[in-house]
């Protein structure tokens, strides 16, 4: 039994990536901290707690607010994909559970320091929060069981750089720095092994049970863009990929050693992410990036969960 705390900017692909944390049975989710993202911040604290209720789980896991801007740049969020509200533009109701009064950071802190070598952290969102923990407490990285990160490879919000990284590529920078044993989960890797395509949606829609309708309806601006604006025939779902990795260590064929950073500076290339597999950096190996995944596999594991 894994357990796990996911930092999230709760929209789209997120929200299944919290439904396989909070349904799989090899999962204990402890925690939900929030930060920002993709959409306006109050938004997505109340995604997450949405998603908890949808998933029958009120009051059993708290969310937790954290840092609602980067920490250097402005905010860029992604609402032309994900809706304004994140959810496809569903307008659902407010939450029934309220967010916790604690800073997400200080209960990142708090927890990685009370339990060391025993919670793994999902982080699906920019990294501004766990930046932000271990700057506040530079011995959590080695405290931390593991922490997967999903985040770079090759652009989607720019040429050069992925979302997760561009939005916040300062405390991207921090965090593979820090000395976490980490896995990199990247947009590369997605756009091979992380779409259901348009026949596995139909899928999904044909089990017509809460959860596969609650799916559609939190994916269908996400699939309009892939469609539109990526061609991909389908959707992606880079988090719910390394959620169910989590959850399924063997979904996870090929992976390799490697330096990653994360560029700051450049006109062009801010947010890039360098990974390094060849050694030319001359620097020890920080991460290990994966490069092969069980996509069928990891459908039908969210298949299950959604029936």
């Amino acid at each position: 039994m894994t357990r796990l705390i996911v930092d999230t900017d709760t929209a789209g692909d997120d929200v299944f990536s919290l439904l396989v944390a909070l349904l799989d049975p090899r999962l204990t989710l402890e925690a939900i901290t929030v930060c920002c993202g993709n959409v306006r911040f109050e938004q997505e604290v109340e995604n997450a707690l949405y998603t908890v209720e949808q998933a029958g789980r009120v009051g059993e896991v708290p969310v937790y607010a954290g840092c609602s801007r980067p920490l250097v740049a402005e905010w860029v969020g992604a609402a032309y994909v994900h809706g304004q509200d994140g959810m496809g533009d569903s307008s659902f109701p407010r939450a029934k559970q309220r967010p916790e009064p604690e800073h997400a950071v200080d209960e990142l802190v708090r927890r990685i320091d009370e339990s060391p070598g025993e919670l793994t952290i999902l982080a699906q969102a920019p990294l501004t929060n766990v930046a932000a923990a271990v700057v506040r407490d530079p011995s959590i990285a080695e405290k931390v069981a593991h922490l997967y990160v999903m985040g770079g490879g090759i652009g989607n919000i720019t040429p050069a750089a992925e979302y997760n990284f561009y939005v916040d590529p300062e405390a991207a920078k921090i965090v593979l720095n820090a000395g976490f044993p980490l896995t990199l989960f990247t947009w590369t890797l997605t756009r091979t092994h992380g779409v259901f395509h348009d026949d596995e949606l139909a899928r999904i829609e044909a089990l017509d049970t809460p959860l596969a309708r609650f799916f559609g309806q939190v994916n269908r601006k996400a699939r309009e863009f892939d469609a539109k604006v990526v061609g991909l025939g389908g959707s992606t779902h880079p988090d719910s990929m390394v959620a169910a990795a989590i959850a399924d260590p063997s979904l996870i064929l090929a992976s390799e050693e490697a330096v990653v950073d994360v560029e700051t500076g450049g006109e062009l290339t801010r947010g890039w992410n360098l990974i390094d597999t060849l050694g030319r950096t001359g620097r020890e190996p920080n991460a290990r990036v994966v490069t092969d995944y069980d996509t069928e596999r990891f459908f039908e594991l969210m298949l299950g969960l959604l029936s």
